[in-house]
């Protein structure tokens, strides 16, 4: 009789996987995701006044009842949309500058990655910087943020030497995002009234150089930045002064 352990005996036992699975979103995470999936499609038909919370729960397919078991309101449910994509927006423009050095490129990778932004958003921000609109608190709220946000990397970029810290961070900063806020709106609005391509370059070279030309190529991204001598004029491009 033969008691050696056949070839199929051999086999080690499988072990059981010690990586966890997908995790799958629990159902009032699912149910929440609805609402604001319809909040959002309902607030860019309407705008925030035109909407209720009731609609919002019906767009979903939910009774009122189950909208505020997840929200006080259409207001904070239209906030947390807003928030949402501005925490995203961060995300991006850090990734967008992640590995560049010259910041030019940074400033260009940043300005293409907002218009990419504006693309997919669209509709929340022609809501959220409407002027006058009933949200106006909240896109106040996201403009400190993104301020805020391009204040400190400045500052990190100054501090490692990746720029020249000639300006008040957080002064500059306020500019910034006041222009792409402006800007992005004014585009999202009528993306006809620009090509993404002319966007990118205009946002990029306005934020290196304002609004000179300078040279043989006029919006050259390269186009060095004049710098001011102790009399208050501007030095030849190239030169800085004392």
């Amino acid at each position: 009789m033969n008691l050696s352990p056949t070839a199929e005996q051999r086999k080690p036992a499988a072990t059981p996987s010690l990586l966890p699975g997908p995790i799958r979103p629990t159902k009032a995470e699912m149910t929440r995701r609805r609402l604001l999936d319809a909040g959002l499609l309902l607030f860019a038909e309407h705008g925030p006044r035109g909407v209720t919370s009731h609609a919002i729960a019906a767009k979903a397919g939910y009774a009122a009842g189950t909208f505020y078991l997840h929200f006080k309101d259409k207001i904070e449910l239209f906030r947390e949309l807003a928030e949402d994509t501005a925490a995203s927006l961060e995300v991006r423009l850090i990734s967008a500058a992640a590995d560049k050095t010259d910041p030019r490129d940074v400033i260009h990778a940043q300005a293409d990655a907002l218009v990419g932004f504006a693309e997919e958003q669209r509709d929340l921000l022609r809501i959220v910087f409407h002027p006058g609109g009933e949200a106006g608190d909240v896109a106040a709220r996201i403009l400190e943020r993104l301020a805020e946000g391009v204040s400190a990397r400045r500052r990190e970029r100054a501090a490692a030497g990746a720029t020249e810290d000639c300006f008040d961070a957080d002064v500059l900063a306020q500019a910034i995002v006041g222009m792409w806020a402006h800007v992005l709106a004014w585009w999202a609005e009528d993306p006809s009234r620009a090509t993404r391509a002319d966007l990118v370059r205009t946002l990029t070279h306005f934020q290196l150089h304002g609004h000179r030309s300078e040279g043989s190529e006029p919006c050259s991204l390269a186009a060095p930045l004049p710098t001011t001598n102790q009399s208050g004029t501007p030095s030849p491009a190239g030169e800085r002064s004392p």
